[in-house]
């Protein structure tokens, strides 16, 4: 595993390949620089083998690839730090006996219940247009995408299912402010908080890597849940009253422009929604943990105590 990785070690295992450049270097030999993931973090490799650099030119996208090689550190900040480093001797196709059960980040949260959660906040919907438009997205395949798929690429809820429990703890986040702060739309509130990011079971792949989609790239998760509840409302002929507030809800959600929302939130429903959004991913890059243990956190540019790195 990446996080137990010490320097001097000798590894031969599964992880998932992610090429960032192939090249050659200031003697003319070539050379292919990288990351390789698995579910416990992301380490930075470089390799000069050739036969290993030509099967890194044929990734088109992150893929699980065997690894033999040494862990090496690299100095960075003056040589006043050292970073791991993978020195990559050989790149080989997985076989179908290889353990690769390290790969996929798997969250540390009851799935089941969360689904029960989800389940029970759906039925809570008193206003029957809303009600019925939950269910109808919430159906069949599309369920199936969304209790899988992972709440974020990289920055947050990046495992299996961290899509269902950031959801879940969105809505519940936004009720308890709703309720707190009185004369609030309480349905529209939790219809719109587990609406609010169903555009990303098509941005995100939950395959290797969880790259972002054709879609994903083009659309943008925002964009492309709006779309997914148009098409439902359309097919249940929803009042333009109700539906508007929605929308305005998740093209909002991020807060406003500099966020990557197409609009600022207007309404009480929208800013509560985005404000327990924005909480729950916060909460998400703390783990647990004992002592004084600080480290640097990208999504936040800061450092946080027992936060992920």
């Amino acid at each position: 595993m990446i996080a137990n990785m010490k320097i001097g070690e000798r590894i031969y295992a599964a992880f998932i390949v992610r090429v960032q450049k192939i090249g050659l270097g200031s003697t003319g030999k070539p050379f292919g620089r990288g990351f390789l993931e698995d579910s416990s973090g992301q380490v930075g490799f470089i390799t000069f083998d050739v036969p290993s650099i030509e099967k890194l030119k044929g990734l088109e996208q992150p893929a699980p690839m065997m690894i033999a090689g040494a862990v090496d550190g690299n100095k960075f900040n003056s040589g006043t730090e050292t970073k791991l480093q993978i020195m990559v001797q050989k790149i080989t196709n997985l076989m179908p006996e290889d353990d690769v059960s390290n790969l996929l980040p798997v969250g540390d949260f009851d799935h089941e219940q969360y689904e029960n959660n989800l389940k029970k906040l759906i039925a809570s919907l008193n206003n029957p247009v809303l009600r019925t438009l939950v269910q109808t997205i919430f159906n069949n395949d599309f369920y199936q995408f969304f209790i899988k798929n992972p709440g974020g690429k990289k920055l947050h809820h990046a495992y299996l299912g961290g899509l269902l429990q950031h959801t879940v703890d969105v809505t519940n986040l936004a009720k308890s402010m709703a309720e707190t702060i009185g004369n609030v739309d309480m349905d529209l509130v939790v219809a719109g908080a587990l609406l609010h990011d169903i555009g990303k079971t098509k941005e995100i792949s939950s395959n290797y890597g969880f790259d972002y989609t054709r879609s994903g790239r083009l659309m943008g998760h925002i964009a492309v849940g709006v779309m997914l509840v148009q098409s439902a409302a359309e097919k249940l002929k929803m009042p333009m009253d109700i539906l508007e507030p929605l929308v305005h809800i998740i093209l909002s959600h991020h807060g406003d422009g500099e966020k990557g929302s197409p609009v600022a939130c207007g309404t009480k429903e929208a800013f509560i929604v985005h404000y327990a959004d924005e909480l729950d991913a916060t909460m998400n890059q703390f783990k647990t943990g004992t002592g004084d243990n600080w480290a640097f956190n990208q999504m936040l540019h800061r450092f946080l105590l027992n936060g992920n790195s």
